[in-house]
């Protein structure tokens, strides 16, 4: 595999929604990274833990309106909710600075950790604006068990998938989660990218295919990329782009 960035082609000004499960935060804050010679903003349109150890330059969590006017670097923005824990940012706190930025990364769905979850109406929260959708899904939950520990919103999940509780977690379970008209891509805009997420060897590599080659056609019309990576150690690579 190669360097993950250089499986993104974010050429220009970019809203980057990040959506699914297994990974969005921790690519987020990657990509924030990658791009840190320029001005990048990065808030969610839903909650997101507070940040304890990443490298942003500068923080806003009360008054936003100079969110934009500190140079280049990481611009972290949210409201800290109460315990201080979590963060959130309404899409009208934050979007009336997006023209002060060149790449703005937003968490736009929440799966309480859990590496597959099923979607409620209103999720995930993709705002107009935005230039790219990335859909995470991870490759390390095949073999385990459908059920509490592993699906946030189970049954909401059950009816997507039409699984049921206790089936094993298999290729044809994720290339699901993926095509059905209730999951990943419900409310995605602009550039479709699938990224199947913590892959890390030849075999997981090999799953990974079978996921890409089991999703339907009329799905693969509405990518534009697909790719199986490793955040944690920034590596990934194309399996296929339209």
């Amino acid at each position: 595999m190669e360097r993950l960035i250089d499986c993104f082609d974010f050429e220009g000004k970019q809203v980057v929604s990040l959506i699914g499960s297994g990974g969005k935060t921790s690519l987020m804050w990657y990509l924030a990274e990658c791009y840190r010679q320029e001005k990048v903003l990065v808030s969610t349109t839903t909650k997101i833990g507070c940040p304890v150890h990443q490298p942003y330059d500068f923080f806003y969590s009360q008054d936003f309106s100079k969110v934009g006017t500190d140079g280049k670097g990481i611009t972290l923005a949210g409201t800290r909710l109460s315990g201080g824990h979590k963060l959130s940012a309404p899409p009208s706190m934050i979007q009336q600075s997006f023209p002060m930025f060149d790449k703005i990364f937003l968490e736009a769905d929440g799966s309480k950790q859990l590496p597959l979850k099923g979607w409620e109406t209103f999720e995930p929260v993709v705002i107009p604006e935005t230039t790219a959708t990335i859909g995470l899904i991870p490759i390390s939950v095949l073999n385990e068990k459908i059920d509490l520990t592993t699906v946030h919103r189970l049954p909401l999940f059950l009816r997507a998938t039409g699984t049921k509780t206790g089936d094993v977690i298999c290729e044809e379970t994720l290339a699901e989660v993926i095509s059905s008209p209730k999951g990943l891509w419900a409310k995605s805009r602009g550039h479709r990218i699938l990224c199947i997420n913590q892959v890390e060897s030849s075999e997981q590599l090999k799953q990974a295919e079978k996921v890409l080659s089991l999703l339907p056609c009329m799905l693969m019309k509405r990518l534009t990329k697909v790719i199986a990576c490793n955040v944690q150690s920034g590596k990934g690579v194309v399996l296929w782009e339209k």
